[in-house]
């Protein structure tokens, strides 16, 4: 016996949570997941946590084109000046900067895709 204590089984130790998403979504997940052999669950928490910490997707996305800008305006080569009086630099960091994240594109995308999953058969 166990001394009229439960014991703890997984089920218990965690509780479940429902979400909503589409079948091209659902199916995305379970190929990630099956192609990184993972269960779906560990997935979907791992991204909940993430979002969660703060440290999301869009800041790592964005500290990468700044890494990048750096990099050009650091390259002897794009100092080189155009008779605009624009340097080869400025004209590239511009182009990366138009690439950065914030979340209202991401949720602009987001309402896209469901838009056009709506619309399909």
């Amino acid at each position: 016996m166990n001394n009229g204590l439960k014991k703890k089984t997984p089920s218990k130790k965690v509780e479940s949570v429902m979400i909503y998403m589409s079948k091209a979504e659902r199916s995305a997940l379970k190929a990630f997941a099956k192609q990184n052999n993972l269960f779906i669950t560990q997935v979907a928490r791992e991204g909940i946590k993430i979002r969660m910490s703060g440290n999301d997707y869009n800041h790592g996305f964005n500290d990468g084109l700044n890494e990048a800008i750096k990099i050009v305006n650091n390259t002897d080569g794009a100092k080189m000046m155009f008779p605009s009086g624009k340097s080869f630099a400025k004209l590239v960091t511009d182009e990366i900067e138009k690439f950065t994240r914030v979340d209202e594109v991401i949720t602009d995308e987001i309402e896209k895709f469901i838009r056009v999953d709506k619309e399909s058969p």
